[in-house]
């Protein structure tokens, strides 16, 4: 059957028609999202819900799927949240009544049609109408998402206060945190086990690979490239093993997860002081400086913890932080589909037969921005 045949389309509302604010400016802000390849960077911002017409405004669990940009067209996601879209995003309703399960198969389905579209081809009003999409399969509906995974909420309940940058304070690197580099280790010396081995890299945190040799560092620490990807952070949460283009950071206070990922993201924004030749080593961070948060002359942890705490989902980091340390289920979590196009009866007859794992795809489609990247985004 074709997708208009089962949704409704609706488009978005171009932004030079509503008034954009970075951050929330109060409890009934609402997300303007934009199309992204990740579900983590579709917040382009906020928006009040009271200037939009509430045709354009739409509730949590619609499928909405991106129509344009080289790399990212035709994502389709479920959100999870309350929104306004942009023009370049369209918003599937169903014409009839349609389950979480079902809503999440199909954006899964929609996804892996994009090989079809390209910038001159783009997924929109009768292309997009016109993708094939497949009956559900029986086994697919058993699966329990929310159990599963968990649409999670707040944390903490609170609002997110505003950033108030204006009274921070800079602190040298060298005051905050004990300043470790990695080691080398060739690829011809590396054993197969399950200590990840993080790599000047950009994504996976940083997680290369895995490899039989004994951690070298602790866990709760911060991990950030000086070489490659310079200024990619990331928080460790169990031991490992750091290439010698990494300096690991041991922190000289109680450091939560939640403090971590608000200092990551201010760190982050010191990528463009760095360069091939220009390297954030060991010797160069313990002399820079990095502004956050303070309370007299001493950083406001609290305030960093409690924020993270405040964002939309933040609950999910405890629960992850505890997966990490069943290295074997993160292993198994680099299954993906590769297949293309699911609305073809070969995959479908695959599915069946057990040939396609669908689990950690889908749980890429329901999980929701990462306090983290929505930190960054309110940052601008």
């Amino acid at each position: 059957m074709l997708l208009s045949d089962i949704f409704y389309m609706f488009n978005g509302l171009p932004s030079n028609e509503v008034e954009i604010s970075l951050q929330q400016t109060d409890e009934f802000s609402i997300p303007y999202i934009r199309p992204s390849s990740v579900y983590d960077n579709v917040i382009a911002g906020y928006v009040n819900p009271s200037k939009i017409d509430k045709k354009h405004i739409f509730e949590e669990d619609e499928i909405f799927v991106s129509t344009d940009g080289q790399g990212s067209h035709s994502y389709a996601y479920v959100s999870a949240f309350r929104f306004v879209p942009n023009s370049n995003v369209a918003v599937l309703r169903p014409k009839g009544n349609m389950d979480i399960n079902t809503k999440i198969f199909y954006a899964l389905c929609i996804t892996r049609n994009r090989y079809k579209f390209s910038y001159g081809r783009k997924p929109k009003g009768e292309r997009l109408g016109n993708i094939k999409l497949p009956t559900i399969p029986k086994e697919f509906l058993k699966i329990k998402i929310e159990e599963t995974y968990g649409l999670i909420k707040h944390f903490s309940g609170e609002k997110t206060p505003k950033l108030e940058t204006g009274s921070w304070k800079t602190f040298q690197y060298s005051d905050l945190f004990a300043i470790k580099k990695g080691k080398r280790l060739t690829k011809e010396d590396m054993d197969e086990g399950d200590t990840p081995f993080v790599g000047a890299i950009d994504s996976n945190n940083g997680w290369r690979e895995f490899i039989g040799q004994k951690p070298i560092h602790e866990g709760n620490t911060i991990t950030v490239n000086y070489n490659g990807s310079v200024a990619e952070a990331f928080y460790q949460p169990i031991p490992f093993w750091a290439s010698d283009d990494v300096n690991v950071l041991y922190p000289k206070f109680d450091m939560t997860i939640y403090t971590a990922l608000f200092i990551i993201v201010i760190i982050k924004m010191e990528k463009y002081r760095f360069n091939f030749g220009r390297k954030w080593h060991k010797e160069r961070m313990e002399e820079s400086v990095i502004k956050l948060p303070a309370i007299g002359n001493e950083p406001d942890f609290s305030f960093m913890e409690n924020y993270v705490k405040s964002l939309p989902f933040s609950a999910k980091l405890l629960k992850e932080r505890t997966r990490a340390s069943k290295v074997k289920h993160i292993k198994d979590k680099t299954v993906k589909i590769r297949e293309k196009g699911l609305s073809d009866d070969e995959l479908i007859k695959k599915y069946e037969a057990g040939k396609i794992i669908l689990q950690p795809a889908i749980k890429k489609m329901i999980k929701t921005p990462s306090p983290s990247s929505v930190l960054k985004t309110q940052r601008g």
